[in-house]
């Protein structure tokens, strides 16, 4: 009988990280042999087909398959799949600290509340696999046993594709500006991404150093209105109207990569990060990474990109405007992401979580 390697989650969301990396492993686990299917509580529309509803996999469930437990929120399919007789992996993406969320979506926040507690629970019934070092840390800080570190399946065929896209002409043909400096995020406007943090850096760059110049903040606010709201305000406050542009979620096939292909330099003030695919991508398509070196960001980055320790405005933008007008540092920074970039190739991200799962595949 074929063996089967099956996954279990909350939400199958479209778009980001984890939903991508969920059906890339279910890609490579299908290749390998396997009988593999995605099961959640829900999923995108743009994904019908993709999953089946999570109370499904009774009639699947076998005490030798193998579960992957994608751990990133709370949900009822968190429990159900610890007492499964199967053997059940809990593959860690990293838990959001709620009190970023308090203020803007008290739901939300309480959701990550639970999840963090439940993870604390877990710990013990399951063997556990980490997304990144840092998330590695974490479950050792919860008191489980971490067998592998597994980072994403890191592809840019889809972003790479779009960049010819008619979305990303019409992309060009809205944003793109000649002669403009651009700030570039790829993002949510979440709380922890600290985007005021951003705006401020942005707004000393811009009045004191370079009028020509803009700050794109592409993604979506969906869930924390209220915190978008006072980023407009904000911006409003600091009169850079129309230097910050709320650009929206772009998907990789909307033509993402034309936002990469025409900013300057990508510059991120999150503190909180489990890995941070964007700062990947922006790697890949050679724009120099300017971070606060928070929570998975370093482990993500290694020696490459530049690392702010300190967020104070003036640093920041100074930082940024070397990029801009010292060649010999830019081709440095960015030869040194080309390097750092190795080590995200796809075939040895599918060699890491197969040699992961090796042991529980034996009879």
């Amino acid at each position: 009988m074929t063996r089967q390697i099956h996954q279990l989650l909350p939400t199958l969301a479209y778009g980001d990280a984890i939903g991508n990396h969920v059906l890339e492993l279910r890609k490579l686990f299908r290749e390998q042999g396997y009988e593999s299917e995605i099961f959640a509580e829900r999923w995108h529309p743009k994904l019908e087909g993709m999953a089946r509803s999570f109370r499904e996999y009774d009639r699947v469930s076998r005490p030798d398959n193998v579960v992957l437990l994608h751990y990133s929120t709370g949900g009822e399919v968190n429990d159900y799949a610890m007492h499964l007789p199967d053997r059940v992996l809990l593959y860690y993406h990293n838990i959001t600290p709620p009190h970023f969320f308090y203020r803007v979506n008290g739901e939300f926040a309480r959701r990550l509340m639970e999840a963090r507690q439940s993870l604390s629970n877990l710990a013990g019934q399951a063997p556990a696999i980490a997304a990144s070092e840092y998330n590695a840390k974490e479950l050792d800080g919860f008191g489980f046993q971490v067998v592998g570190v597994a980072p994403y399946v890191v592809r840019f065929e889809g972003l790479d594709a779009g960049l010819h896209s008619p979305g990303a002409e019409r992309i060009r043909q809205r944003f793109a500006r000649e002669g403009s400096f651009d700030w570039l995020y790829v993002g949510r406007y979440a709380p922890n991404k600290c985007l005021p943090d951003l705006i401020r850096a942005f707004y000393y760059y811009h009045t004191w150093i370079n009028q020509d110049s803009r700050l794109l903040l592409v993604g979506t606010g969906d869930g924390v209105e209220l915190h978008v709201n006072e980023l407009y305000r904000l911006v409003s406050a600091l009169g850079l109207d129309g230097a910050v542009v709320f650009a929206g979620h772009h998907s990789a096939e909307e033509g993402l990569a034309a936002f990469y292909d025409m900013a300057d330099v990508y510059v991120s003030m999150s503190e909180h990060e489990g890995f941070c695919i964007p700062l990947v991508e922006a790697m890949h398509y050679d724009l120099p990474v300017v971070a606060y070196a928070a929570t998975g960001v370093p482990y993500t980055m290694g020696d490459a990109g530049v690392l702010i320790r300190r967020k104070e405005p003036a640093l920041i933008a100074e930082t940024v405007h070397e990029m801009g007008v010292n060649d010999g540092l830019r081709h440095q920074v960015v030869a040194g992401q080309r390097r750092r970039l190795r080590a995200f190739a796809p075939e040895d991200a599918r060699s890491q979580i197969l040699a992961v799962l090796e042991p529980y595949l034996k009879d």
